[in-house]
């Protein structure tokens, strides 16, 4: 189970004998989508040694995003991370790993490599100039390698993507990549300072006052309370 980085998409009402929820369809899937995703078991290169595998430890510990049930078949997998660079003997085979991946499926590219092609942009006979040559990516995580850190901020950003998004997408129509760079300046310790305090503040809920904030709030105590009364 993930951590649910935003509030809950919608109103909890209680009354004598349990609990309604209301909320949007679209809101709870996607919800339950950035909140557990299922990256497939697959690296190409040094960053999925040096950056990836450690997101999974101990220390790191990606199970606080959700995303820690790496699958070893396409089929089962839903979120690809793109980690170092792509020979072009291999990119056939990875553009068919993304076609066997079941919808909704997104895209992660980590590394200069991943990205543009790194050092072997130039020259190279036999690199990939970036991953969006082979499939369609959603967010760019930059660095060489990037760090654990880049990797998560990477993935929240995609977890709020999902969330904003719609849960049936017309065929062909994606939405624009995004680059999840991390600022300048920043250091470790400032970074896991930010994750945990946004991780406490986003999953404390005011219930009255989400429930005062919703336009159709009103309409509903009243319809419980005549509901009640009867």
């Amino acid at each position: 189970m993930g951590v649910a980085l935003e509030k809950l998409p919608g109103i909890v009402e209680r009354f004598p004998g349990g609990s309604v929820a209301v909320t949007q369809l679209d809101q709870a899937i996607n919800l339950a989508r950035s909140n557990s995703l299922w990256p497939l078991m697959f690296g190409t290169k040094c960053c999925a040694i040096e950056m990836l595998m450690a997101t999974g430890a101990a220390h790191h510990d990606l199970a606080r995003f959700g995303a820690e049930v790496a699958r070893a078949s396409v089929r089962q997998a839903d979120l690809m991370v793109i980690a170092g660079a792509i020979v072009k003997k291999m990119a056939p085979r990875m553009r068919l790993l993304y076609e066997q991946m079941a919808e909704p499926r997104y895209v992660i590219a980590t590394g200069s490599c991943a990205i543009s092609g790194g050092p072997f942009m130039y020259n190279s006979y036999t690199i990939v100039r970036g991953a969006d040559e082979i499939v369609p990516v959603d967010v760019y995580v930059p660095g060489c390698p990037p760090r654990p850190e880049a990797f998560f901020w990477g993935l929240m950003t995609l977890q709020k993507m999902i969330r904003e998004g719609e849960t049936i997408r017309e065929p062909g129509i994606r939405r624009k990549p995004v680059m999840a760079a991390l600022p300048e300046d920043v250091s470790m310790h400032d970074i896991r300072r930010e994750i945990c305090s946004a991780l406490i503040e986003d999953n404390v809920v005011d219930v009255a006052k989400a429930a005062d904030e919703k336009p159709w709030a009103r309409k509903v105590r009243e319809w419980i309370q005549k509901s009640s009364s009867r």
